[in-house]
């Protein structure tokens, strides 16, 4: 049996008053629970800061994660995909920080739109862990909603088609869908495991702050999900009493064969 402990937030770019505080909490949290895979979404970065390697720039948030957790004697490997524009002046995107290397990636493109300065493009980004004798597929998004040109089902399809079947395939991060909803319900009947579903502690329980985009009271919209059972060991909501950003962590330790 293998083990391996994950969580996902929404980072909600570098907007976040008193952000150097948040940012430590994040660190000092991921340290604490030891976390093996943390999947990020709203990854922002200044447009015109200097690149410190690849297309990350100094003040790239998964980066200054990275940084924070060396200093907790935690060591992480930054995946970053950088996706469109935010707020006139950062570079928005998804990462991924591993206790191990990952291989193979690829940033698929799951919306209509491509264009970098339209907030409504969305990609997946993915890689592959080998973990002993195990291949792992690993994938972080943020989905957006249906609002007449970008369908919510289209971009599940689109992430849907890049997902690997055979192996374990976790998939996590913003889904912006409640478990009520019909959009919950399509991504269920495409195959994947909500691995919070069976547990009415955390089946509903809200994973941001309330009056925040089209969603006006706090829900649970941020998600892990496997294409295979797993067993959940530990689950938790993390951040909801030290809030660090418009979004809470979802935290799991699965154990898979």
């Amino acid at each position: 049996m293998q083990n391996l402990k994950l969580l996902t937030i929404n980072l909600h770019c570098l907007v976040e008053e008193e952000l150097e505080k948040k940012q430590q909490i994040i660190a000092s949290k991921i340290a604490e629970l030891d976390v093996d895979v943390v999947f990020l979404q709203e990854v922002a970065q200044t447009q015109t800061k200097p690149i410190v390697v690849a297309d990350v720039k100094i003040d790239n948030y998964a980066y200054t994660l990275q940084k924070l957790l060396q200093k907790e004697h935690k060591i992480y490997h930054l995946y970053f995909e950088k996706i469109k524009q935010s707020f006139g002046k950062y570079d928005e995107g998804v990462a991924i920080l591993s206790k191990y290397p990952l291989r193979y990636h690829k940033a698929t493109l799951i919306s209509k739109t491509s264009d970098y300065n339209n907030w409504k493009s969305r990609k997946i980004l993915s890689y592959y862990l080998t973990l002993e004798n195990h291949i792992i597929y690993l994938a972080t998004t943020h989905f957006g909603w249906s609002d007449g040109y970008e369908i919510f089902e289209n971009q599940v399809d689109a992430a849907y088609d890049v997902i690997n079947q055979k192996d374990l395939s976790i998939v996590a991060g913003d889904f912006n869908i409640t478990p009520d909803s019909k959009e919950y319900q399509y991504i269920v009947r495409k195959g994947l495991i909500d691995i919070f579903k069976e547990d009415p502690e955390f089946s509903n329980k809200p994973t941001h702050v309330a009056n925040m985009d089209i969603h006006p009271e706090g829900k649970r919209i941020d998600y892990i999900m496997t294409n295979k059972p797993v067993t959940l060991l530990e689950r938790d909501i993390v951040f909801s009493k030290e809030v660090v950003s418009d979004h809470f962590g979802v935290y799991a330790n699965i154990q898979f064969e």
